[in-house]
């Protein structure tokens, strides 16, 4: 599975919290990522592929690994289509481990309406809960409400 070096958004990553736009190779946005006071935004737009979340993912991650950011993270994926069910497997065993050890301790995934795309979702659900407080929406709305009233556990409180 190719996907696009995340090295080449150092420059983007170094000037959080401005908003960073990854783009495919003829121009067209596939996520933005913004930081809001309590929780990070990943707004998904397009025709994804699993090259797309893995790039994504890497960004994110180099985020978490280099600022402090909230342990919230918002995936947006209303606006997309696409089976990107293939990045699943990296995801569970690659990027959920570092991500989860650099803070990510919720996050709420606003189902596409697409079939394909859901489906991908229901499959990255199974594989990260309970290592990660997930859950799925349906819209924006309930799954940023879920998010901000997360709370950490006492057990992780007294980890900190």
């Amino acid at each position: 599975m190719e996907h696009l070096p995340y090295i080449d958004f150092e420059e983007k990553v170094a000037a959080w919290p401005a908003p960073i736009e990854l783009t495919h190779l003829e121009g067209d946005v596939f996520v933005t990522i913004k930081s809001h006071q309590t929780y990070i935004e990943a707004k998904w737009s397009g025709h994804i592929t699993s090259c797309d979340i893995i790039t994504a993912s890497r960004v994110y991650l180099s985020l978490m690994q280099t600022h402090d950011c909230p342990d919230k993270l918002l995936n947006d994926k209303t606006d997309v289509t696409g089976d990107w069910s293939d990045a699943n497997d990296w995801m569970e065993f690659e990027w959920l481990p570092q991500a989860v050890f650099a803070g990510l301790r919720f996050m709420a995934h606003v189902y596409s309406s697409n079939m394909f795309s859901r489906l991908s979702a229901r499959d990255l659900y199974l594989r990260v809960t309970p290592r990660l407080q997930m859950q799925n929406f349906n819209n924006r709305e309930e799954g940023l409400h879920w998010l901000l009233t997360c709370l950490p556990s006492e057990q992780e409180e007294e980890v900190r």
